[in-house]
This record gives structure tokens, sequence and C-alpha cells, in this order.
């Protein structure tokens, strides 16, 4: 389904992703692991869409992924449909007036009718137990709370691919245990799930593999 080859990437001539060669197949769970500064971050932005190979090529279902092709809005816009991204920090992700709204938008921005968007409000409320907060502006919302709702944002859209950048930071035990839980869930009803995590506990409870990066900015080992 994920196809790199050769991907290279750099930040005004940092390189931040070094001939690196993955795939992932389609109802995989792959956990990407290594040291602050290995570009994994970069790794999941690049899968995402949001920048491109400088040398290489990525492919997401057999389709090339560039720059160009990304410009034409329906390719986008069904690129987009079918993986989503949950940040490292929920601040940069939230930016609606309330949580309702917050889920509402990635439906809303794919044409759904209203009955549609509010059941998917609806039952990802129930899901994710946020029922609670649904006027409430995300901003005055806690990190677990924050991480929920950027969660459940994400799944309005039900992508076949979840990317989640370390998502486990900043959250108390209790919002940990839950969110691991929650992602095992969706890994057993089939979803593709590409996590970035420095905790080994995660890695090793939800990872089908485990690839570590290595501080020049390759990919070091499969396991």
């Amino acid at each position: 389904m994920i196809k790199l080859n050769n991907v290279c990437y750099a930040y005004d001539g940092l390189v931040a992703l070094r001939h690196v060669n993955l795939d992932i197949s389609k109802g995989d769970t792959v956990v990407l692991q290594g040291s602050n500064g290995c570009g994994k971050s970069t790794l999941l932005k690049l899968l995402n869409g949001l920048i491109f190979a400088e040398e290489g090529e990525y492919y997401f279902d057999g389709k090339l992924i560039t720059q160009d092709e990304m410009k034409d809005s329906k390719f986008s816009k069904n690129f987009h449909k079918r993986i989503g991204f949950v940040f490292q920090n929920p601040d940069v992700q939230l930016f609606c007036n309330n949580v309702h709204d917050e889920i509402a938008f990635g439906p809303a921005q794919m044409g759904l009718t209203s009955n549609e968007i509010e059941k998917r409000v609806s039952d990802l409320l129930t899901l994710l137990n946020i029922d609670h907060l649904k006027d409430r502006a995300p901003y005055h919302l806690s990190g677990g709370e924050k991480k929920r709702v950027a969660l459940a944002s994400v799944l309005s859209i039900n992508p076949e691919v979840l990317v989640l950048d370390e998502p486990l930071a900043g959250l108390d035990k209790s919002a940990q245990d839950w969110l691991i839980d929650f992602l095992q869930e969706l890994q057993s009803a089939g979803k593709t799930l590409i996590i970035s995590t420095h905790d080994d506990n995660l890695a090793h409870l939800l990872g089908d593999r485990i690839v570590y990066m290595n501080e020049d900015h390759t990919i070091d080992y499969v396991l």
C-alpha cells in the first residue's frame, strides 16, 4: 500500500532523510523508533503529503505522490481522505470554535450531507467518550482531551491509514492506557497504523514491525 524507494529529504541543506526504503502493507501496524532528530517526524510528514521527496519515490496504493500531483485538487482530496495524521501537539491541529465543529470539519470538506456529518460527529463523540465536550472550545481542554478531539477529527473522515506522531506525549498514565487500548481496537478492526514513539511498551504491544531510524537519518533495521 505504501512504498518508499530511496527517499531523501533535507531542510535548507540539513539532511533529514537519507536513502530511506520502506514497504507497508494494508492492515500493518508499523512503529517507528529512534532518537530525537533522526527524521521520524519528517518521514511521517512525507507520508502524509505535507512535504515531498527531493530524491527517490513515494507510492501510495501504486500512485506516485509528488508536489505536482498534489496540486490536482481531486487527487489531493482523495489522498487526504485515505490517510489521516494526528500530530504530536494537538494545538497545531485544532482551530475551530468548539469540539463539534472540529470533528465536523473534515466530513464537511468531503462534501458529505448534513445528516451524515452529524451522524459521524455523534458516533465519534460517543466512541471517544467526549460527548460532554462538544460545545467546549478546544483551547480550554486538557492535554488528554485535546488528544481525543484531534483523534476524532481525523477519524471523522474514516481514513484507511492512520499516522500518529508520538501519540502518548504529554498524557498521564490513565490517558496513555486508554489510548493504547483504543489503538489496539483500531488495529483489530484492520486499520493500517503508522506510529512514531519513544515508548517501548507501546511499540511492542502494537507493532507488527518496528522500524528503527539511525542518527544518520537512514533506516537502521526492521524487526
